[in-house]
């Protein structure tokens, strides 16, 4: 039989289709002796699997900003289903295209993955002697993306075919099964544990010549930890793997390979201008394109940017459908001296006029732009509760705000897109990750948890990760309740609208109990705030923490779909 390398160039084939989604594709049919017969012609296939990162499925739209949405930090736009506001409000339903659309990447992403990694498995021994350590570093990032391409369908979907080789995408749609989640998260732990063994730590790295955006130890062991800590919470519940959440992100905490950023703005600096910094950095997707190719730029600061009219910024216009709720960001103001505030939260909206507030009022007979802050304040001169109104439904991030972070050579003059960076892993997640695992193990916070924790903190507040601050660390003797929630609140605060919070709730078994309650506070905000939090009408207890499984795919294959779908 001819061996063939199948490589994706054209679109995903969708519902409604006859062919089963877990491989419906178009390929271009590359001989595998004619092609791979180098490191080079390696790496070129490998960097077709991280281009799947970028797809609009996985993290240029859909699981980066879309889907993630309805939470107690955010919401879409507006009050009525119109458009994507359906996905991001969790009224979709199991033929929802975006739902499957994402399925249908996930997959094919694991199809790209399992062939590169045959035809590796193929083709090594005939390679230069010089190119072998370099391509045992491409099977190396080939497995761990492979790994997180899994980690994502089996935490949003559940019960999901597992497919280790590429002939098991050809079976006839009534022989693909559904596997139990706990096999799917062994294998996805197999191929992390494996891609850990062998790629370097980002500062040590000498074999390839250019790492940029590209996973290595430090990335995949935060991954393995992420991935062992979502293990541990709902709906499994196992939670010895607490223990190795720990072990696991400690050796990235402890290593020394791997620090925060000295100046939290510098984050959303380095990504608004593809600025590779890979000490906090660990997974990120460059959506770098010079040439404004739609194919490979993204969303970021489009969709959850800050507002900004027709014609009124380089790239057009900002459609930022991804809005705050007011509620967020009035209990973190409680927390005083935390710098990240000023810089999560943007109460002002680009028009043909400028910079603008997106609020005004009469204050002692005179227009005045209202800030958040004074929104907050009750105990402002000249407050009322109509100021408030404005911020149910035009408050926004501003974390990705294009004007201000973007330089005007990296601008893309476009309606839809921008050459915004999406950080898929940070430092910072893993010494969150690291303090909560710590105090699950122990029934309580260790002294290691505390530090972890107040590195976060202190860069939050301004001052050096590692001397103490009377402002930032936490109060030492809290018990394990205490310490759990400061955890998840800061989660929140350093993470806030990273596409994180939507999964953490879900793992702490809280997520629809969570919006209910947003729902409710929004009114303590303002008496129509409540209207424009449309997903609280949409979120059902034991239906929402995972997406359905497409219709499409249980009409061929007969699998099971999530409960209450």
């Amino acid at each position: 039989m001819k061996k063939t390398l199948y490589l994706l160039t054209t679109t995903l084939l969708l519902s409604g289709l006859s062919a089963c989604s877990l491989s419906e594709k178009s390929y271009t049919n590359v001989d595998k002796d004619a092609y791979l017969q180098n490191a080079s012609q390696a790496e070129t296939l490998l960097r077709g699997i991280y281009a799947q990162l970028g797809t609009e499925g996985i993290y240029r739209m859909n699981l980066g900003i879309l889907l993630t949405i309805p939470t107690d930090e955010a919401k879409v736009e507006g009050s009525t289903l119109v458009g994507p506001r359906e996905q991001a409000s969790n009224a979709y339903t199991s033929t929802d295209s975006y739902v499957q659309n994402t399925w249908a990447t996930l997959y094919s992403a694991i199809y790209d993955a399992n062939s590169f990694l045959e035809s590796m498995q193929l083709r090594r021994n005939e390679f230069p002697e010089a190119d072998l350590q370099k391509c045992d570093y491409y099977v190396a990032e080939a497995r761990a993306l492979r790994g997180l391409f899994y980690f994502e369908l089996v935490r949003w979907f559940g019960h999901v075919p597992l497919i280790t080789h590429t002939e098991e995408s050809y079976r006839l749609p009534g022989e693909f099964k559904q596997e139990a989640p706990e096999k799917v998260y062994e294998f996805i732990e197999a191929d992390l544990k494996a891609a850990a063994e062998v790629l370097p730590w980002a500062p040590d790295d000498k074999v390839r010549s250019d790492a940029s955006f590209r996973l290595s130890k430090g990335s995949v062991l935060g991954l393995l930890a992420k991935v062992y800590a979502t293990w541990a919470g709902y709906p499994l519940l196992d939670t010895g793997k607490w223990e190795l959440a720990a072990e696991t992100a400690g050796q990235v905490v402890k290593s020394g390979k791997h620090a925060l950023l000295s100046d939290y703005e510098q984050l959303w600096k380095n990504c608004a201008n593809n600025v590779w910094a890979p000490q906090e950095s660990l997974i990120e997707v460059s959506f770098y394109a010079p040439q404004s190719n739609a194919s490979s730029s993204g969303r970021v600061g489009k969709w959850n940017g800050v507002s900004a009219a027709q014609g009124s910024i380089k790239g057009n216009y900002n459609s930022a459908m991804y809005k705050v709720h007011p509620t967020f960001a009035a209990a973190w103001a409680k927390r005083q001296d935390d710098l990240r505030w000023k810089l999560t939260f943007a109460d002002y909206k680009y028009t043909l006029n400028g910079k603008e507030a997106i609020q005004t009022a009469t204050v002692n007979g005179k227009t005045t732009n209202i800030s958040l802050e004074m929104a907050i304040d009750e105990g402002t001169e000249g407050w009322a509760a109509g100021w408030r109104r404005n911020f149910c439904w035009q408050l926004v991030p501003a974390k990705w705000d294009i004007v201000k972070y973007v330089d005007d050579a990296n601008q893309i003059a476009d309606n839809n897109y921008s050459n915004v960076n999406w950080y898929v892993l940070r430092y910072a997640d893993v010494l969150l990750l690291y303090a909560e695992a710590l105090n699950e193990v122990n029934g309580g916070p260790t002294s290691e948890a505390y530090l972890a924790i107040n590195q976060v903190r202190r860069r939050g507040f301004g001052s050096d990760v590692n001397t103490y601050s009377s402002k930032a660390d936490l109060r030492r003797g809290m018990d394990q309740e205490e310490f759990r929630q400061a955890i998840r609140d800061e989660r929140s605060y350093e993470l806030a609208f990273e596409g994180h919070r939507r999964q953490d709730l879900v793992r702490w078994g809280i997520y629809a109990q969570t919006i209910r309650k947003t729902y409710e506070g929004l009114m303590d905000w303002h008496e129509q705030a409540p209207n424009y939090f449309v997903g609280a009408q949409y979120t059902i207890e034991g239906k929402n923490e995972l997406l359905p499984i497409p219709l499409h795919d249980i009409d061929l294959s007969g699998f099971n779909q999530n409960p209450k779908w």
